[in-house]
């Protein structure tokens, strides 16, 4: 934390034509607030890490067969499970009339079981899960 009172000494230092040491405790105080800085940016970015995982809590919804993010009255997506389930990554599925298949895993869904469990009719008893919780240490 700066101490504000340390930028008057360094005034009066000069003051009293002390320039060495006036330069000595302004180059420490600098030092300081550049700590000061770097520790808020790293705060910064937690905070935004925080909002996007509580964002993704609320807004990331498995329907049996994919996830979806709705974001506003619009349903983003299919996303592939596979993927979201083992890497916590969000990889849209592709879809070429047949199925559904993930270009990052590989993993090919079926759009028959989909629109099934999209229907209620589950092929399944896997319980349905609405996000992951994503670990914050790397």
């Amino acid at each position: 934390m700066l101490n504000y009172y340390r930028y008057k000494e360094v005034y009066e230092l000069f003051l009293k034509g002390k320039p060495d040491e006036a330069k000595h405790l302004l180059m420490d105080l600098q030092s300081r607030y550049i700590e000061v800085c770097d520790e808020n940016n790293v705060l910064k970015s937690q905070v935004q890490e925080f909002e996007d995982i509580l964002y993704l809590s609320k807004n990331l919804v498995y329907d049996g067969s994919y996830y979806w993010l709705i974001t506003g009255n619009i349903k983003q997506g299919p996303f592939c499970s596979a993927c979201y389930n083992r890497d916590g990554i969000l990889i849209r599925l592709h879809d070429d009339g047949e199925a559904r298949k993930c270009y990052n895993c590989g993993t090919q869904y079926e759009r028959d079981n989909a629109v099934a469990a999209a229907q209620g009719v589950e092929k399944s008893a896997a319980p349905q899960r609405l996000a992951k919780v994503i670990p914050l240490y790397k």
